[in-house]
């Protein structure tokens, strides 16, 4: 068992979890992405990543940032056309979430927040960024779910080999509250 730290790693994002049964979709049309002859389409967990963080957020602002989330995106969440974000030196492909903007993020994670990134992308497979233009992907599935959290993704690539190899581990997740 490998046990993966903060110490090891040197990246870490804030991510959208979608409930399970989301994911369960998502897990199925990366299996159809890999059956397709892309091998990036389990180099990724199923979440978009929202922004890069200088160090992984503590629960308190994680709940923040889900509440601030839930506000932003409203009681459900959409994700339907192919969309595509920048992700290290890598390309990540999959549903983009609809959302007409961000207005900031929540004070208390502003100081850890690096970069925010400019479309929230639900990833289902990391492309070379070199093959990312070329790349004929089938279009994602239709997503509309109420049931997300927030967490922090611990992430780690390396090239062992000349083949991709990355490590992950999702934190502990914060879910998004209901609106009442």
């Amino acid at each position: 068992m490998i046990l993966i730290t903060q110490k090891k790693l040197k990246d870490f994002y804030l991510v959208l979890v979608p409930h399970r049964d989301v994911r369960l979709v998502l897990r199925n049309y990366s299996v159809s992405l890999f059956k397709a002859g892309f091998s990036g389409a389990f180099s990724f967990p199923w979440a978009a990543p929202l922004a890069a963080v200088s160090r992984a957020l503590n629960d308190a602002e994680l709940k923040n940032c889900s509440r601030f989330l839930r506000e932003a995106l409203g009681n459900r969440i959409c994700a339907a056309r192919a969309g595509t974000c920048s992700f290290e030196d890598a390309v990540l492909f999959g549903p983009r979430i609809k959302i007409d903007s961000l207005p900031g993020i929540p004070k208390d994670a502003a100081g850890k927040v690096t970069e925010i990134f400019p479309q929230f992308v639900i990833g289902t497979c990391l492309l070379p960024a070199s093959d990312a233009k070329n790349a004929a992907l089938p279009a994602p599935p239709e997503l509309s779910f109420r049931a997300a959290a927030v967490a922090n993704l611990y992430w780690r690539r390396t090239d062992e080999g000349g083949a991709l190899s990355v490590k992950w581990k999702i934190g502990n997740l914060r879910w998004l509250p209901k609106i009442i």
